[in-house]
Parts: structure tokens; sequence; C-alpha cells
């Protein structure tokens, strides 16, 4: 009984002249690497630009979400501000906390006499044109006065 081998024949065996030789792997030319290089990049070209339109897309959108919230918080606070600055509120508030009350009528005298001399403090008195004297600086006065011309 002869045991047979399990392992499978090998096909890539020629017989030539009687011996046994394997055959030549030939290799593939580097152009051919090149252009399996290049299409493998090219087909992946469209899906990296697509994942990153997507991620774009997707930051966009969560900026554009987070501006009609501010946007709805600005409208809010607009109104409340308009509640809170109207007239009959203001006079409510102003007379139960701070306890005011309406102005009185004011009375208005208009004198067209002018004001009594010096009673008054000059900074209530129409202000006078005052004459420009021009007056030589000191050190002017003392050379004038050391030196004899």
């Amino acid at each position: 009984m002869t045991s047979r081998s399990l392992a499978l024949p090998a096909p890539l065996v020629r017989r030539a002249g009687g011996r046994v030789r394997p055959v030549q792997r030939t290799r593939l030319p580097l152009w051919i690497w090149v252009g399996l290089v290049g299409l493998t990049i090219a087909a992946l070209m469209p899906v990296l630009q697509s994942s990153d339109a997507a991620a774009t897309g997707a930051t966009l959108a969560a900026l554009e979400r987070e501006r009609a919230g501010l946007q709805a918080d600005v409208r809010l606070l607009a109104s409340q501000v308009g509640e809170l600055t109207a007239l009959s509120r203001i006079e409510k508030v102003a007379g139960e906390r701070l306890g005011l009350t309406p102005a009185r009528p004011t009375t208005v005298l208009a004198v067209d006499q002018p004001p009594p001399d010096r009673l008054l403090p000059a900074r209530f008195l129409p202000r006078r044109q005052a004459a420009l004297e021009l007056q030589p600086p000191w050190w002017q006065q003392v050379l004038d006065v050391l030196i004899v011309r």
C-alpha cells in the first residue's frame, strides 16, 4: 500500500526534456503598478470628498441651528425689554417701591430786568469782553532791567 500525499498536484510544473522545472513567474512592470495605484486613488477620491462635504454640511447645519436659537433669544429679550419699559409699569413701580408721586405743576417766571450789581457771584453774571493785554515773558522783563539800552 502506497500512501498518497494529500497535497494538490502542482499545475505550474512543466516537463521539458525529461526533467521537471518550475514555471517562472513574471513580475508586473512598474508602470502597471503605478497605474493600479492611480486608479485606486481615483476611485477613492469621490468617497473622501463626499465624506468631507458631509462633515462640513453637518457642521454648517449645527451652526445654523445655534444661530436660529440665539435669534429667538434676542427676540424674547427684546419683548421683555418692551414690557419692562412700558410707561404704566414704570409709574406703578415708582409709586410702590420708591414712594414717588407725580410732580405738581411748576410756575415759571420770566424776569426782563438785569440783575443788580454784584449781588450775585461772578459765575452767574453775564461775561464781559476782556481786553487782551500782551505782556512780555518774565525773563524778558528781567533782561530789560539788567541790560541798559
